[in-house]
């Protein structure tokens, strides 16, 4: 469920960029000297020359890494890996002599901040249209046209729609974001019972590598696995399927896991829980209430 790791070479300050095949096998494609690791250099737009920083972000925005085939073999013995925030944190420390142009030194202090902001930017889509058409040749396991796109990590993700022998009596379920997903999967299960999840999980706060849909669906075990970016959107697709009552009854049980919102109070009708079981139709009128 990661895209890429960051290893440190032995006996050296160089450091391996790994990055996953379309297996999802990690492998070793360049090793960066020092003079490579930066903050925010220029070169990399002027002679093209390699940035540890700026071609993490270029894989985050979901280019392809260049394979480097002199230098591979020396990172193929792997090495202790290492965060791409601490990296950044060191990378500030060794800018803070004031070495170069001011803007230079002002960007590397910023530079976790900067690369943060610019990764949520690219997955956060609050205003994009549900993934809905799930089905058949465009499930999760197939041609799904989103399915190698990082998740939007507010998104919400329905499973046990399509799957389920009772459409109006089995639960479907919900998840707001990526982090409730997780922890509903995880439940009491530490690292060890559960390493993918958690090195998922990790890979966010560390490495800025959110999953991509697929990868969420996968771990759901739900190919037809139903995004929606935004709560209104859901309300809607609720109301509108109920209204058909083929795929869910207004009255279909909804089991609902969320990280709950600490400026909503618990009296409040919007506020959720983080686990609830409510009808499909409460939970549109507790995301959209009617006017």
């Amino acid at each position: 469920m990661t895209r890429y790791e960051l290893r440190m070479i032995t006996g050296t300050r160089d450091i391996a960029l790994w990055t996953a095949d379309e297996g999802g096998e990690l492998r070793p494609v360049h090793v960066y000297g020092e003079h490579e690791q930066y903050p925010l250099t220029a070169d990399r737009y002027y002679t093209n020359l390699p940035n540890l920083f700026l071609d993490v972000l270029d894989l985050l925005d979901g280019n392809a890494a260049a394979v480097d085939g002199e230098r591979i073999e020396a990172s193929a013995a792997g090495g202790k890996t290492v965060s791409l925030r601490n990296l950044a944190q060191r990378a500030a420390h060794a800018a803070a002599d004031g070495s170069g142009n001011a803007r230079r030194f002002k960007d590397a202090r910023a530079l976790w901040a900067l690369m943060s902001n610019h990764v949520t930017v690219h997955v956060k889509r609050p205003d994009d249209e549900p993934i809905v058409d799930v089905r058949r040749t465009k499930n999760w396991k197939k041609n799904q046209p989103m399915r190698a796109v990082p998740v939007d990590p507010n998104a919400w993700f329905i499973s046990s729609v399509y799957s389920r022998s009772n459409q109006r009596k089995n639960p479907v379920i919900v998840y707001r974001g990526i982090d409730a997903v997780f922890d509903a999967l995880m439940g009491d299960l530490d690292e060890t019972a559960a390493p993918a999840l958690a090195k998922a999980r990790d890979a966010i706060s560390a490495n800025l590598d959110y999953p991509t849909y697929a990868d969420v669906a996968g771990a759901l075990d739900d190919s037809n696995m139903l995004v929606f970016h935004n709560d209104q959107s859901l309300a809607d697709w609720i109301r509108e399927r109920s209204k058909e009552q083929e795929v869910i009854f207004p009255d279909t049980p909804a089991q609902v896991h969320v990280i709950p919102d600490p400026t909503v109070d618990e009296d409040d009708p919007a506020y959720l829980p983080a686990e609830s079981t409510m009808t499909m139709s409460h939970l549109a009128n507790v995301l959209a209430p009617r006017e």
